[in-house]
């Protein structure tokens, strides 16, 4: 009787173990997609905020040192990072025009200056946009 009871004990305790180690392996994936879901969006506000102080610093350089009106340097750069996100997933050759449109934009108006500063924003937009895309498309 007493065999029994101890073979009985056994086998709960193997059982218990082996219930024991399937969680443990559960609990490292878990923890394992948790830490790549927090370096995922440790990257995406990484990229973020490097957009956003490049887009301030080139607002403050259009100010300050090309000495441009301050609403027409946030309006434009405002609307380059618009047509940044509303562009980035067209084709290269499109992004590439839209750039040389600017640029000539700039010159025959006389803001090379400033529509260089946007097309520079533009193209940080883009590339911003399109590291965020791939850190989620891992």
């Amino acid at each position: 009787m007493e065999d029994k009871k101890s073979a009985a004990r056994n086998d709960d305790l193997e059982i218990v173990e082996i219930a024991e180690f399937k969680r443990g392996i559960v609990h490292r994936k878990i923890a394992r997609q948790e830490r790549r879901a927090r370096q995922k969006r440790h990257r995406f506000y990484a990229v973020l905020a490097l957009y956003a102080l490049g887009f301030l610093a080139v607002i403050l350089l259009g100010i300050f040192a090309f000495q441009l009106p301050a609403v027409q340097v946030c309006v434009v750069l405002v609307l380059e990072s618009v047509m940044a996100a509303c562009l980035y997933d067209v084709k290269t050759w499109v992004q590439v025009l839209v750039f040389a449109v600017g640029i000539a934009a700039g010159i025959v108006f006389d803001r090379l200056f400033l529509m260089v500063l946007g097309a520079v924003v533009y193209l940080g937009a883009v590339l911003a946009l399109y590291c965020m895309r791939s850190i989620f498309s891992d």
